[in-house]
């Protein structure tokens, strides 16, 4: 699934803050921000989380 521009934004924000708070980290990375290695685990598709869109039909 590919991510809007804004669901980039806050899946970087959340894992951000996941990582400044002390979870594991899911890439091999260099980088020492937290903000940093977030968008390196979502261009990797490593990140361990989901987006959840709401569906979107037409009602009768």
């Amino acid at each position: 699934m590919r991510l809007t521009k804004f669901e980039v934004a806050r899946v970087l924000g959340a894992r951000a803050m996941q990582i400044s708070e002390g979870a594991l980290i899911t890439i091999e990375t260099d980088k020492s921000s937290t903000l940093d290695i977030a968008m390196e685990e979502i261009k990797k598709g490593m990140v361990p989380l989901r987006v959840k869109r709401p569906k979107i039909g037409f009602e009768e």
